[in-house]
């Protein structure tokens, strides 16, 4: 089974929220720690602190929209694998995002202005 074939069977099953995550976000957060690894580590305190402060404020107001039956989940999707009723997909999600925003957000600052 080649890759492509292998890649459409997963996104039918309670992978494809997590093989969506890692196929399309995690090559650019990795792609950028190689191509400025000096940037990144010069500011990794921003990059550690402020994805885990919006991370976890994302997670709490999911955990609130899902008790308030706001949204929720297809259980044919997800792996069934939950933090305070929010599936871990949706908290790699929430993580995710914002580690690649705030890579992304120190490598278009100006030289002078990153540490």
């Amino acid at each position: 089974m080649n890759f492509p074939q292998m890649y459409i069977d997963l996104l039918a099953t309670q992978w494809s929220y997590l093989t969506h995550l890692l196929v399309w976000m995690l090559p650019i957060v990795i792609l950028q720690w190689v191509a400025f690894p000096k940037i990144l580590w010069r500011n990794k305190k921003a990059i550690a602190l402020a994805p885990l402060i919006l991370g976890t404020y994302l997670i709490i107001t999911d955990v609130i929209a899902i008790k308030l039956n706001i949204w929720h989940f297809s259980e044919d999707l997800i792996l069934g694998i939950n933090f305070l009723g929010v599936p871990v997909e949706e908290c790699i999600f929430f993580f995710l995002t914002a580690l690649l925003v705030t890579q992304s957000f120190i490598l278009f600052l100006p030289a002078q202005q990153r540490h």
